[in-house]
């Protein structure tokens, strides 16, 4: 049965991998001001991609502490915490995003 499971979590990291957490290639033009604006945003892309995916399993980590933390009311509360940071952070990124891109759309493109 362990076999099975690493094999299968093979597999998973290597599907999601070979998608998910691909080099972004440059075939943009960076001499000019919009190209490169068109990389940052990019790259920002990327990286709210990347974030999510932590936040994510930061949100899975917390139920797993709570659901182990067998009634202690400290494990409980390192749980909620836990849940805590992973969406303020999740939100903190979202918002940031949104703002750089309003300023790229409204100023800069």
């Amino acid at each position: 049965m362990k076999k099975g499971r690493i094999l299968l979590a093979g597999t998973m990291f290597d599907t999601i991998g070979g998608h998910f957490f691909e080099v972004p290639q440059v075939t943009k033009d960076i001499t000019t001001l919009a190209g490169l604006l068109s990389i940052i945003a990019d790259l920002l892309s990327f990286a709210v991609g990347l974030s999510a995916i932590v936040a994510i399993i930061m949100i899975v980590y917390s139920g797993f502490l709570y659901i182990t933390s067998t009634g202690e009311p400290e494990n409980i509360s390192k749980a909620g915490k836990a849940l805590t940071a992973a969406i303020v952070g999740l939100i903190i990124v979202f918002l940031a995003r949104t703002i750089i891109v309003f300023i790229l759309n409204e100023f800069l493109l």
